[in-house]
């Protein structure tokens, strides 16, 4: 798929190259703070939030950084030189090639899913997508 705005393409980036950067998070312990993508969380940040959840837990991520689920993708993406959208339907809506959905680790046109892949969750009561994550293969999803 071709991101017009920023005039690269998908292709640009190798799967593997994505997957080690959702590593890396994962390895070096990055918090979930919705909204954020990929930045360092301060005591004034936690300080100023309004949001009830990160009120409520966002402390354990003071001096930690943080992403949100788009947020990471968002980060990644950027470190690799390229660009994604910040926010899991409008991920969804501008970037998905190939849609469908999964039953039992397999799209139900029964092909494996491939590494690399954006996973989406829908939102009936919402009609949107609300969390993505990245299939890294084995079962496993970052998200």
């Amino acid at each position: 798929m071709r991101l017009v705005e920023r005039g690269i393409t998908m292709a640009d980036i190798s799967t593997q190259d994505l997957i080690d950067k959702f590593l890396y998070a994962i390895n070096n312990r990055w918090g979930y703070i919705y909204g954020t993508a990929g930045i360092l969380w301060t005591q004034s940040k936690q300080d100023a939030a309004t949001r009830e959840q990160t009120v409520k837990y966002g402390q354990q991520w003071v001096g930690h950084h943080v992403a949100d689920c788009s947020g990471l993708f968002h980060w990644a993406f950027a470190q690799l030189g390229g660009y994604m959208y910040h926010g899991s339907d409008t991920m969804y809506k501008k970037c998905c090639t190939s849609k469908g959905e999964l039953k039992n680790g397999k799209t139900t046109d029964g092909q494996e899913l491939k590494p690399g892949t954006a996973v989406f969750t829908w939102k009936p009561k919402d009609q949107k997508y609300g969390h993505v994550g990245l299939y890294i293969g084995n079962g496993n999803v970052i998200d």
